[in-house]
């Protein structure tokens, strides 16, 4: 970013030069001793002031590729400043999913840990047996080493994060529903035309195919060369004799500014060719992201009824084996299938809300950046 920033601050440079034009004024001079058999030795002398000048038309058409210059940094910082929170938005919801795997297996462990202790106080009063003080010890070690793993995972996410941003976790409490961000009317259309336009990857391909045009116009009004023009003074026969006049001086080589037109003229083609296809780029991109977006709202809709149902079995087993209805064993791995539901729904959720957040980050609006007036 912070060399987007000073790419734009190059081409505002540079579009001052080339306000100014590619001529200085130049100044010449020369000594000479003339010897005149018969009449002496004399000191003689000249000097010239001279400076390439622009035809008209050109200078105007080098004030707007300056324009465009500053216009195209300008769209390419908003760009990469795109990018960069897209970045962030990646590295923010690794972080809050992590932390939300180890909340969620935190709770079980809790409340696996009070079953293991009520299985343990039945089977030392004989009314389980030693299979089930087992298997309830099991589960429970099992889900104290993945709450270990989840934490160490969700510290080390939380370290990746802080080398974007000042956190030091990204535990989330409240929660919306991700159908919510499908309801936001703040995000607009992006498949319209209007924002494409906007979209900074298009404009910044407008601005090149509109510079490539306007270098090949300028090519071709360089087809009549800019002619030099310049005064003169000196002095001969030691100052007996004075000189004063006016010159003007026209390059030739119209064979070699033909070429360099029709290099012009091509270039600009492939720029208008590729600022299509950036265009066309965009709008498949954007596509793709209302669907990824509408997929995933639709998949954590079905896996959140999933997660309900399993939480229902999961509640409704334990008092079952409570009950001595049905084994632990058989509770176990109904509890066991709830929460890999409930892990299922809450990564489905974040995965909904990233591609809102992803989508909503496109949202084109007017640059940043502006060319200033000077």
């Amino acid at each position: 970013t912070r060399a987007a920033r000073a790419r734009l601050s190059q081409a505002r440079a540079e579009a001052r030069l080339s306000a100014l034009g590619p001529y200085d004024w130049t100044v010449s001079g020369a000594g000479v001793r003339r010897e005149i058999e018969g009449e002496g030795r004399f000191n003689e002398w000249d000097v010239a002031l001279e400076r390439p000048v622009r035809l008209p038309g050109k200078a105007a058409i080098d004030r707007e590729l300056g324009r465009l210059m500053v216009r195209r940094a300008a769209a390419e910082l908003q760009s990469v400043e795109r990018d960069a929170r897209l970045q962030i938005l990646d590295a923010w919801f690794s972080c809050v999913n992590a932390a939300e795997r180890a909340v969620l297996l935190e709770q079980d462990r809790v409340l696996m840990q009070s079953v293991a202790d009520a299985v343990g106080l039945r089977r030392r009063r004989g009314d389980l047996a030693e299979l089930d003080e087992v298997l309830a010890l099991a589960e429970l070690a099992t889900l104290n080493a993945e709450v270990t793993a989840a934490r160490m995972v969700a510290l080390d996410t939380a370290k990746m994060l802080a080398t974007r941003l000042e956190v030091t976790s990204c535990a989330v409490e409240n929660w919306d529903k991700p159908a919510i961000a499908a309801a936001d009317s703040s995000v607009p259309d992006l498949e319209s035309a209007e924002q494409l336009g906007l979209d900074p990857l298009v404009q910044a391909g407008a601005a090149a195919a509109e510079s490539a045009s306007l270098a090949a116009e300028r090519a071709r009004r360089d087809r009549l060369p800019d002619p030099t023009l310049g005064v003169s003074y000196g002095r001969e026969r030691g100052g007996e004799e004075r000189l004063g006049g006016l010159f003007v001086s026209v390059p030739l080589g119209r064979r070699r500014r033909t070429a360099e037109v029709a290099q012009a003229e091509a270039a600009a083609a492939v720029a208008v060719a590729e600022h299509d296809a950036v265009r066309s780029g965009v709008r498949r991109q954007r596509l793709t992201l209302m669907a990824e977006q509408r997929r995933a709202q639709e998949i954590w809709r079905l896996l959140d009824m999933a997660a309900l149902q399993q939480r229902r079995a999961a509640a409704i087993s334990a008092r079952a084996f409570e009950l001595g209805e049905i084994s632990l064993a058989e509770s176990l791995v109904i509890r066991r299938a709830a929460l890999q539901s409930s892990l299922a729904e809450r990564e489905a959720a974040l995965t909904a809300w990233h591609a809102a957040a992803v989508r909503a980050a496109h949202v084109a609006g007017p640059l940043d950046h502006l060319p200033d007036s000077n």
